[in-house]
């Protein structure tokens, strides 16, 4: 649990180098980063679980990179839980890509990607503004 922190932490935060390597004002980036950063939070499952959703929520969810860091904890976490199928089943739906369960493995390497892809954009940024 404590790595996949880690590795949302990270992810999270490169995101946050990648915008801030091109504000000029402390204070435009403090609210680019409440604006991207909340609506990532409430639609990755972190406050409420993601079944039975809407479609077009469905979608929103499994296109935010959020959802990839918040499931493998939620997995971790009913993994050490005694609760019956049902409430498993609706509470913990995991990540699907139409009929594809994606594994916590999968979804672990998505987000250490991005979290590279992301420092390494906000690194290149960084280096141009100099």
């Amino acid at each position: 649990m404590l790595a996949e922190m880690f590795l949302a932490a990270f992810t999270i935060t490169a995101f946050g180098v990648m915008l801030a390597a091109r504000m000029r004002n402390m204070q435009t980036f403090f609210g680019l980063m409440q604006m991207a950063i909340m609506p990532m939070l409430f639609l990755s499952g972190a406050m409420f679980p993601l079944a039975n959703l809407p479609s077009w929520l469905h979608l929103l969810t499994v296109i935010n990179p959020m959802t990839y860091a918040v499931d493998p904890m939620r997995h971790a976490v009913f993994s050490h839980l005694d609760v019956p199928a049902q409430v498993n089943a609706v509470l913990n739906p995991g990540v699907r890509w139409f009929d594809f369960q994606v594994p916590v493995g999968l979804e672990l390497g998505v987000v250490a990607l991005l979290g590279a892809v992301l420092l390494g954009v906000g690194i290149a940024q960084f280096r141009r503004t100099e």
